[in-house]
């Protein structure tokens, strides 16, 4: 399913009554993912709830985590001498910000699947699939991808089937 297919309200009224999951070692610092009723995920980060989230479908979302558990979306080069925090990182420069966005480079692991790019200061930042240079950027500081990452290796991260019950049978006491 193509994201830009959705239906405007019907989106609305899943992300308002999502169950947001996260994997924060403490504080509540971290990405945030929902699983939609329509074979979407959703992702946030949770010190800016207002933003629109990133919208990627089932498949983007298991070639995204595959990519993660094999170690192929890791930081290249060890932190910077200037590291934002989860707490910092909205106070970074929007120019600054545009020219690291622009001159990134982009890893993905499919056409559905979130980009990811590896910026200056130990930020991470995520963007939608098929996007271009003007798109909506999430970012995060190291230790929200750290925690993201490890709770996508430990399982934490996953579709939860309806429970259909079945209809109620003609119960009888024993005594």
């Amino acid at each position: 399913m193509n994201t830009t297919d959705l239906d405007a309200a019907r989106l609305d009224s899943e992300l308002a009554e999502a169950a947001w999951q996260t994997a924060s070692s403490g504080g509540t610092n971290c990405v945030e993912v929902t699983f939609l009723r329509n074979g979407m995920v959703a992702f946030r980060d949770s010190l800016n709830p207002e933003q629109p989230p990133l919208l990627i479908t089932d498949e983007g979302f298991s070639a995204f985590t595959v990519a993660i558990m094999r170690g192929a979306l890791r930081r290249p080069t060890p932190l910077d001498a200037d590291p934002v925090t989860a707490t910092t990182k909205n106070d970074v420069a929007p120019d600054w910000l545009a020219a690291q966005l622009a001159d990134a480079r982009w890893h993905f692991t499919g056409p559905e699947s979130i980009e990811v790019a590896f910026l200056p200061r130990a930020i991470t930042a995520f963007r939608g699939p098929n996007s271009g240079p003007d798109s909506q950027v999430l970012i995060f500081a190291d230790s929200e991808i750290s925690d993201f990452y490890e709770g996508v290796r430990c399982g934490i991260f996953r579709r939860q089937e309806d429970l259909t019950l079945s209809p109620a049978s003609h119960l009888e006491l024993v005594h």
